[in-house]
Order: structure tokens, then C-alpha cells, then sequence
């Protein structure tokens, strides 16, 4: 809780509104309890030292009352060391307000009570009164109305003390003594009130700028932090975009090593049809035709890959077709053949093979590649104790292909499910994925008028369902959009090659569908 005196000294200062939050005032009213409790126990030795080695004042100037002060002055230093074990107890540093109160008035009630005993108000131990009023303005930080009740609390036990003189009528030189005796203890307190009331302005006005300071490095800090993220994020950012380049020189790249791998197949395969004639001169070696045969499967294989890779990376095949949902989807399995052995996946697909869509075919494969892709990627990176599985299946929902692929690997987070459509959000180590994937096929899907779902338990499976528009959809919104005159129109924005040029620019879909993961190990 905020002390008084720091509200009284916030409002007290300098000209300006205050400045200082909670945490200000609690540091300095902690700061204030420290300096109090250390010169408590500095006033509580000097002042017992001093009320013991004054004693030999009372042997020259009241003899005849030295027993009594002797008393005074014993039982006086007898509290104020009472009040230094007091101080250093759990007690005294709980309540060091009140001892740094008390404290000090102690010796200025010895000081008073002398005075009332020898009944002299021009008495020279007034002075002791001012020494009290000194050590309560230099040594304790008051504010301006603490400094005045305890001036004025000094004053009033020098009054009581002159009180009984004052009724027996005092002679010239007495009332005279009384008067300069109390102006210069005003005088005194008024020093002590201002320099209390400066002192506290000061102090204020002091830990207002370390207040500021603070909060400055606070958002130093703070800005330090943010420009760090950024940085990272820059770094990481550059990362990507980096690999994104290294992926599309590649995909360049890849329209030549088609070209050059297509060469040496077509002259394999007429060299093979050359050897089949051959061989016609030679029925019985059944052996030799077997292994030509074979050749012949091998290199049929090799230039239906090179035919998918060359039609799927071609730019003229960015148009709407209807075409089979299968067919896309064997397509996809095939390209992926290798990772799929290498990592021992089943496939299970369960797509119809007379089930069309209308789309761009390249780009729904490319769609079928990424997230088949990716879930292999997921189950690779786990071991679950089952044998990996996927499963592609499809269904005809409210006039749109639904498309699934369910996975039984890992499964995706719930905050990271939140973020996978995101640009460059990715959970794989630099080098391994980009982030653009699943972007690029949410894109993909919207310009084709689909959307793309995913569903998962974070544990055990994941299921990524493609909506697509049927044939008949797509037929029925054409003739809906198809002006009065009959003549059909083909519409910029209904071609999904026009909405999707990062996927497609210069024949590197193929390799860029392959770059983006939801995989979490």
C-alpha cells in the first residue's frame, strides 16, 4: 500500500504532475525504511552518548539537582537503548514510522522535563531542544507536514516545561530569555520545516527520473526484443525464399533433364524393336525374348513418367478440362512412388474410376501430390507401432467431389492446425520444407471454387478432405453465367491458371508442390 507521506510528497512536487507508478512509490517507501532503520540506530547511540557526557553540565550549572538529572539522564539512555534492540527487532523494522517518531523526542522530553524541574524558561538546555529539532530534519526524511507536527510537538513540550513558571509570573530577565529562547526554536523548526519540504521536493523529482529511466529501458528492452523476432523472422524469411529459389531453378532445370532422358528412351526403344525383329530368326530361345520383354515394360514405364512429368509441368495444360478424379490421384501415387517404397506406405485408394471433376488437371495433382506428400513426410518422422497407411477415398456431397486423404500417423496440434494454410509457416528444419505447400493448395482450391478441410486428434490420425466441383456443378454454374445471347464466354477469373501464378510460373509446380509439411515430431 502507498504511504501517505509518498501521495504528499508526489502532489508536493515540482510544478509538474506526478510521475511516479506503484512500483516507484513502493521502491521508495523501501528505500525510506532502510535510511530510517540505519539512523535510528545511528540517533540511538549518539543521543545515549550524548545524554550521559551533557551530565557533567548539570554538576556546574545545577548542582544541587545533578541527583535527579542523574536519574533523568540514566533512565533516558536506559530507553534509547531499549529502543536500539526495539529497532533491529521484527517489531521495530514493521513499525520504523513510529520509532522514527519517538526516538528522537525522547531526549527532547529529558531536555523539557529539566526544565520544568529547575522551573527556569531562560535556561541554556533550551538548546538541546534545537539539537533534538536539527537531528529530526538532517538525519530522518520528513515531508513538509511531518517536519511541522514534529517541530511543533518539540515546541510544545518546552511550553508545558515553562508552563508552571509562566503561572508564578516571570521577572524581565526571565520573560526576556523565554522570548529569545522561543525564537530561535521557531527559527529552528522553520529551518528544519523548509528543508524537509526541499529535501522530500528533491527526492521526488529524483526517483521521478529514475521512474522514467526505467520505463525507458523498459521499452528498450522491449523494442530490443521485437527487432530481435523481426530479425529472425527476416533471417528465416531469407531462408525460404532462398530454398524456394534453389526449388524453381530446379523446376527449370527439370524441363531439360526431361528433354534428354526422352532421347535415349525413344532410341532404346527403337533399338528394341530392331532386337524384337532379330529375334524373330530365333523362336526357341525363349530366355532371350523374356529379357527383351522386360526391357520393353521397363522403357514403356520410363516414358509414361517422362509424359506425366512433361504434361504436368507444361503451360498448356493450365486449362479447365473435366477428367477423372482417379486418374489424378494414380497420377500423384506414381510420381511418389519412390518415397512411398522407400518408407514402406500402403495405399489404399478408393476413388471411383467413372467419378469427373472439372478443374485444371495438373493443378488438382499437384494438390494430390503435396498432401500425400506431406503425409508421408508426418509418419516418416514417427514411429507409431502401426504400418503406415494411407488412404484415398471420395464421395459426391451437395454437388461437389469430396476427396479425402487419411493418414494414421502422428496427427497435427491444435495451434499448429491453426496456422498451416499460412505463407511460409512451416514446423520442418531449415532446408527441408519452405512453407508454401499447402498454402499454394488452399490457393489452388479457391480459384477453382473448392476449399480444403482438415481434421485430426493431434495423435493418432489426419484427414485432409479436397472439396471439388463436380462435372454437373460446373456445367450448371456456366450456364447460369452464360449471357442472354447464347454465345458463351470464358471468363479471366474462371480459370484457376489465372489465379495461381506462383504454382505454375514457368513449369516448377511440380517441384514447389512438394515443399510444405504439417508434419510435428
Amino acid at each position: 500500500m502507498k504511504s501517505p507521506q509518498v501521495i504528499q510528497c508526489a502532489r508536493a512536487s515540482a510544478g509538474h504532475e506526478p510521475n511516479l507508478s506503484d512500483f516507484g512509490a513502493r521502491l521508495m517507501q523501501a528505500e525510506d525504511r532502510r535510511f530510517a532503520l540505519r539512523n535510528l540506530t545511528i540517533v540511538a547511540v549518539i543521543a545515549a552518548a550524548m545524554v550521559s557526557v551533557f551530565a557533567v553540565l548539570d554538576f556546574f550549572a545545577y548542582p544541587d539537582q545533578r541527583e535527579l538529572f542523574a536519574y533523568l539522564r540514566w533512565t533516558c539512555v536506559s530507553i534509547m537503548i531499549f529502543s536500539l534492540f526495539l529497532v533491529r527487532s521484527r517489531f521495530g523494522k514493521r513499525y520504523y514510522k513510529f520509532f522514527a517518531v519517538v526516538v528522537p523526542l525522547i531526549p527532547a522530553f529529558l531536555v523539557s522535563m529539566t526544565i520544568f524541574v529547575i522551573q527556569d524558561p531562560s535556561s541554556i538546555y533550551y538548546a538541546a531542544l534545537s539539537l533534538c529539532l536539527v537531528a529530526i530534519g538532517f538525519l530522518f526524511r520528513w515531508t513538509f507536514r511531518s517536519a511541522v507536527a514534529i517541530s511543533g510537538v518539540v515546541l510544545l513540550f518546552y511550553l508545558v516545561a515553562c508552563a508552571p513558571a509562566i503561572l508564578n509570573g516571570l521577572t524581565a530577565r526571565v520573560g526576556a530569555g523565554l522570548f529569545s529562547n522561543l525564537v530561535f526554536l521557531v527559527a529552528t523548526g522553520a529551518v528544519v520545516v523548509a528543508g524537509s519540504h526541499v529535501h522530500s521536493r528533491m527526492r521526488l523529482e529524483e526517483f521521478c527520473r529514475r521512474e522514467r529511466l526505467r520505463r525507458q529501458k523498459m521499452v528498450l528492452r522491449q523494442s530490443t526484443l521485437e527487432l530481435q523476432q523481426i530479425l529472425d523472422e527476416l533471417r528465416e524469411t531469407e531462408g525460404q525464399l532462398i530454398q524456394s529459389g534453389k526449388m524453381a531453378s530446379l523446376g527449370q532445370l527439370s524441363a531439360g533433364v526431361i528433354h534428354e532422358i526422352g532421347n535415349p528412351l525413344n532410341h532404346s526403344n527403337q533399338a528394341l524393336f530392331l532386337l524384337r525383329r532379330r529375334l524373330r530368326q530365333f523362336p526357341e530361345d525363349e530366355m532371350i525374348r523374356e529379357a527383351v520383354e522386360d526391357i520393353q515394360d521397363s522403357v514403356d514405364r520410363m516414358k509414361e513418367i517422362v509424359r506425366e512429368l512433361r504434361e504436368f509441368s507444361h503451360k498448356k495444360s493450365e486449362v479447365l478440362t473435366e477428367f477423372s478424379l482417379r486418374e489424378s490421384a494414380e497420377v500423384a501415387i506414381r510420381m511418389l512412388g519412390k518415397e512411398i517404397d522407400d518408407h514402406e506406405v500402403g495405399i489404399d485408394l478408393r476413388v471411383e474410376e467413372g467419378l469427373l471433376v472439372s478443374g485444371v488437371k495438373n493443378q488438382v495433382a499437384q494438390v494430390l501430390i503435396n498432401l500425400v506428400h506431406n503425409a508421408i513426410q508426418a509418419m516418416a518422422k514417427v514411429d507409431t507401432g502401426r504400418r503406415n497407411l494411407i488412404v484415398i477415398s471420395a464421395s459426391e456431397r451437395d454437388g461437389k467431389v469430396a476427396l479425402s486423404i487419411l493418414d494414421n500417423g502422428p496427427g497435427i496440434p491444435e495451434k499448429i492446425r491453426e496456422k498451416i494454410f499460412d505463407p511460409f509457416f512451416t514446423t520442418k528444419e531449415a532446408g527441408e520444407g519452405t512453407g508454401l505447400g499447402l498454402s499454394i493448395c488452399f490457393r489452388i482450391l479457391e480459384a477453382h471454387r473448392g476449399g480444403i478441410q482438415v481434421k485430426s486428434d493431434g495423435a493418432t490420425f489426419t484427414e485432409f478432405i479436397v472439396m471439388l466441383p463436380s462435372v454437373i456443378t460446373s456445367v450448371d454454374d456456366d450456364v447460369a453465367e452464360a449471357p442472354e445471347e447464347g454465345n458463351s464466354r470464358k471468363s479471366e477469373s474462371q480459370d484457376p491458371a489465372s489465379h495461381h501464378s506462383i504454382a505454375t510460373r514457368d513449369g516448377n509446380s511440380a517441384l514447389l508442390s512438394a515443399e510444405n509439411e504439417y508434419a510435428v515430431s
